[in-house]
């Protein structure tokens, strides 16, 4: 049981939906007031992966991700939060820094319509990183990122949707 249902179920409804300026910031709202990560203890898994998935799409907010990225370190030492979700948001925020990011999560829009990685440190690196973390290795995950943008692509012909909406849905982990 979460030490505070209330939030865990407002983070799971944040997450129904979690990007936009509103649900940004809650976010920065419920940091302020709790003054901590909403981890597993505070909002259970739910929550916390909720909490981490409005971090994640707030793209348009670089400060919060840093923020959450600082709580979430701490958070991650403590155990109570999920350390995927610190590679993820960590690579985030180095790519919106226009850095190499360390874990291969992120990628983008190539030429040919497909997925490319964002730059990338050493990839003996990464993968090291990854395995650490019980993450899939990069080569699998590449290719698995492809195939969910470009089965999104169709359903995107189908469905009306626009492609940066389904660029999102299949660059959430």
């Amino acid at each position: 049981m979460a030490g505070d249902e209330a939030l865990r179920i407002e983070l799971l409804g944040l997450a129904d939906s979690p990007r936009g300026p509103e649900r940004a910031q809650r976010l920065w709202d419920i940091l302020d007031d709790y003054e901590t990560w909403p981890g597993r203890r505070l909002v259970g898994d739910d929550g916390e992966q909720a909490a981490w998935l409005v971090a994640q799409e707030s793209i348009d907010d670089v400060g919060l991700q840093r923020r959450c990225l600082e709580m979430l370190e701490i958070s991650v030492a403590c155990g109570d939060a999920d350390p995927v979700h610190y590679a993820y948001l960590h690579d985030r925020v180095r790519m919106a820094d226009g850095r190499e990011q360390l874990y291969g999560s992120q990628f983008v829009r190539a030429a040919n319509g497909g997925l490319v990685p964002w730059h990338l440190d050493d990839l003996d690196r990464v993968e090291a990183r990854r395995r650490r973390l019980g993450l899939a290795p990069f080569a699998e995950h590449a290719r698995e990122m492809d195939a969910r943008w470009r089965e999104r692509l169709l359903q995107t012909a189908n469905d009306g949707s626009t492609a940066r909406q389904q660029y999102h849905a299949a660059t959430d982990r």
